[in-house]
């Protein structure tokens, strides 16, 4: 256990010399040898090289061990008396924004809604939006709705949500992983609130 304790506080003490050129689906960036974790609000880095991301989006393990959400352990596979604690994801690097002209919806954005509103906005599209830390959920029949998980998985009803990562039961009651019953796992199925249409100026309003 001392060797994994010194060896958990060298990569540490490396993290801070170690280039950044591993890009996570959100463009944001990890240290070499590291592996990109969904969090609840984007991604973040797991020190483990192809390690295994938790469902909790808080913890990682190394490559060939599982997470046990009950116990906050990682137990080796097919030697699940083998284990090591769970270690927390490090925040993953912002890139620079690049200095581009603003798109068509940009310019929406910043030309028909007020200062005070737009940063509490999750865009749908050009015309409706929803809360920050919310998601829009494209209902069937047309029209949007927000999930209250950030970020959420819309359930086919076009209604419900479950946070990513989870899926949807057959009744849109619980939230499910890969199918199995594991009581750690369930979350509720929340019902989306209607999207708001974007508010325009009053310049906007005479055209």
């Amino acid at each position: 256990m001392s060797g994994i304790t010194l060896w958990l506080s060298v990569g540490m003490f490396v993290w801070g010399f170690a280039s950044c050129s591993i890009t996570c689906p959100d463009e944001s960036l990890c240290p070499d040898d590291c592996t990109c974790c969904k969090t609840a609000h984007g991604y973040s880095c797991c020190l483990y090289p192809n390690a295994m991301c938790c469902t909790d989006l808080l913890h990682c393990c190394p490559s060939g061990y599982r997470c046990n959400l009950v116990t906050m352990n990682c137990e080796k596979l097919d030697q699940p008396w083998l284990t090591i604690p769970m270690v927390k994801k490090e925040a993953a690097e912002k890139p620079a924004p690049p200095e581009l002209s603003g798109t068509p919806l940009q310019e929406l954005k910043e030309s028909h809604v007020p200062d005070q509103i737009k940063s509490s906005m999750v865009y749908c599209d050009s015309y409706t939006y929803c809360p920050d830390g919310t998601t829009c959920c494209r209902h069937p029949k047309g029209g949007w709705f927000c999930c209250p998980y950030s970020p959420g998985k819309c359930c086919l009803d076009g209604y419900h949500c479950c946070p990513l990562g989870l899926d949807c039961d057959h009744t849109y009651t619980y939230c499910v992983r890969d199918k199995l019953a594991y009581s750690f796992l369930y979350k509720p199925a929340l019902p989306s609130a209607p999207a708001s249409p974007i508010p325009q100026t009053k310049e906007s309003s005479r055209r």
